[in-house]
């Protein structure tokens, strides 16, 4: 009976162990996602979006489509830990910017990342998907129909979509994916810029509008290779001298 009541006992300390170690890990992703980190210095700046009133860094992505695997082709590999991807938050008015950067990817497939960012878009154009997104806390989702954004340059992938909660609310939102590379042309990386409004129409200022100043700020530059999926490293074109 003794030895019953001690195997009892020592299963229910590993149970209890396990399940607090679960739960302090989601606690930790949870503090992780919540936990304000230092603005970045190639992040755009509160004057650089017009009519914010505040500025948030947060590690990861704050707006989270279910289109394939869209967000997780921005959250790849990077070069080292103080390059993780970390969006930048911008209260302005009726709408919620976000500014996402993963820049210094590092991958066999550089151009493959944003490639598959526009498959993806495209094969999510018309269908009913769900977003989750963190305008303050907690975590919000709305469902809404998913459409590509049309007639844009190579360099860029996006789409819109107007999403309502189980509470009736309804969100706009636009976001473009832009490829671009840094430190001249050496390393690539993904620029994400999204408008969430707070009515069913679009807020301001748009993704579009903003894209000249956060390349500017992260010194960067669109990549026109980007979308090609070829497998080789990313290679800067030089020049050739002629005779």
């Amino acid at each position: 009976m003794n030895l019953a009541h001690s195997l009892r006992s020592l299963l229910a300390l590993v149970l209890t162990a396990f399940l607090l170690s679960a739960c302090s890990h989601g606690g930790a992703d949870q503090e992780a996602t919540s936990t304000p980190e230092p603005i970045p210095t190639t992040a755009l700046t509160l004057a650089d979006v017009s009519g914010a009133t505040s500025q948030t860094a947060h590690r990861g992505i704050r707006v989270e489509t279910f289109c394939m695997g869209i967000e997780n082709s921005v959250t790849i590999t990077l070069l080292s830990e103080p390059f993780h991807t970390v969006t930048v938050e911008y209260k302005a008015g009726n709408a919620t910017v976000y500014e996402t950067l993963a820049l210094n990817i590092s991958t066999i497939r550089p151009n493959g990342s944003f490639a598959s960012i526009a498959k993806d878009i495209a094969a999510c154009d018309g269908n009913d998907l769900t977003t989750q997104y963190w305008s303050e806390y907690p975590l919000e989702s709305g469902e809404g129909v998913f459409h590509a954004t049309a007639d844009l340059p190579d360099t860029l992938a996006g789409f819109t979509m107007t999403t309502t909660g189980e509470d009736g609310a309804q969100h706009h939102i636009e976001r473009i994916y832009a490829a671009v590379t840094t430190n001249n042309g050496q390393e690539p990386g993904i620029i994400v810029l999204t408008t969430v409004s707070n009515t069913d129409q679009p807020g301001a200022p748009a993704p579009l509008d903003l894209l000249d100043a956060a390349l500017q700020r992260a010194d960067a530059t669109l990549d026109p290779t980007a979308i090609t999926t070829d497998l080789g490293p990313h290679t800067t074109p030089h020049p050739t001298n002629t005779p």
